[in-house]
């Protein structure tokens, strides 16, 4: 295995890790809008002096600021809030999967939009990741539909964001440079988003949610966020979504453990379609 996807593997374990602290932050005080500005606000004290250190300079084109605007309000923000926002409907599990139809999108958008040219066996791998994601969905007795909407959505901003990145090249700019300007942007996007739903609730949340806030912002920004990257650089908008489905598996087995939300057969079988459809992209794709 390419450590580029090993890079890609551990950004979605950090990825679906992070829904289960959020959860525990909730029951803290916190909610998704509060937590999704304070993930990205927190560590850009940490980006300016990491920057200085390594004499990254702070400059931008204009070309690069305005993609970096586009990227960081649509793809970024607006993903946040909408998924951070689902789990205080539904389970972090169901909302992860949801979520997790970017896969497909940046697939078609790729092939229709960009004339990428698809090899078979990463249709095959696709079609066999989004299969497995919707038998962990159960409409009828567990989701309510706002939440369900709200994980859509956060997926199809999502395609958004990671198509974005490569085609704009911004996956080329220094990591923490380009982290660095995006927390910029989301955490401004984000809280301005909070005070006009007058969501933000800084003073209910207790110690516990500060220190787990202060946890999520740091390995998602330090960890997440530039594996990511490079995952993306290296292999493509269409693989990286591919591979990066481990998320979701690692979001609903760690929710059995620490919440104690439950899985079926059916549930079972799509994790297996999902491993399957992961490894078909690793070794063909």
């Amino acid at each position: 295995m390419s450590k580029s996807k090993v890079c890609l593997i551990l950004s979605a374990f950090i990825y679906g890790f992070a829904p289960i602290l959020a959860k525990f932050a909730y029951k803290s005080g916190a909610n998704g809008i509060t937590l999704t500005f304070l993930r990205t606000f927190l560590m850009l004290p940490l980006l300016f002096f990491i920057m200085i250190f390594r004499k990254v300079s702070f400059k931008l084109t204009k070309k690069e600021l305005i993609d970096i605007i586009l990227l960081g309000v649509v793809g970024g923000s607006f993903s946040m809030i909408s998924l951070y926002a689902a789990y205080d409907y539904i389970s972090t599990g169901l909302a992860t999967t949801l979520h997790f139809i970017y896969p497909l999108i940046i697939v078609i958008t790729s092939a229709v939009v960009y004339k990428e040219k698809i090899k078979k066996i990463k249709l095959l791998a696709v079609m066999l990741v989004t299969l497995g994601m919707f038998m962990f969905v159960d409409l009828n007795n567990t989701a309510d539909k706002i939440g369900v909407i709200l994980a859509i959505l956060s997926g199809i901003f999502y395609s958004f964001y990671v198509v974005y990145m490569y085609r704009s090249k911004l996956d080329e700019m220094d990591y923490i440079k380009l982290t660095f300007y995006l927390m910029i942007i989301m955490s401004i996007g984000t809280y301005i988003f909070g005070l006009t739903t007058d969501s933000l609730v800084f003073a209910e949340m207790d110690y516990k949610a500060w220190i787990l806030s202060v946890a999520i912002s740091l390995i998602i920004t330090l960890g997440a966020v530039p594996l990511f990257q490079v995952g993306v650089r290296c292999e493509g908008a269409s693989t990286a979504g591919i591979v990066s489905a481990f998320e979701p598996i690692t979001s609903i087995i760690l929710g059995a453990i620490f919440l104690g939300e439950t899985m079926g057969l059916v549930q079972y079988i799509g994790g297996g379609l999902i491993i399957l459809g992961v490894v078909l992209a690793e070794k063909y794709g």
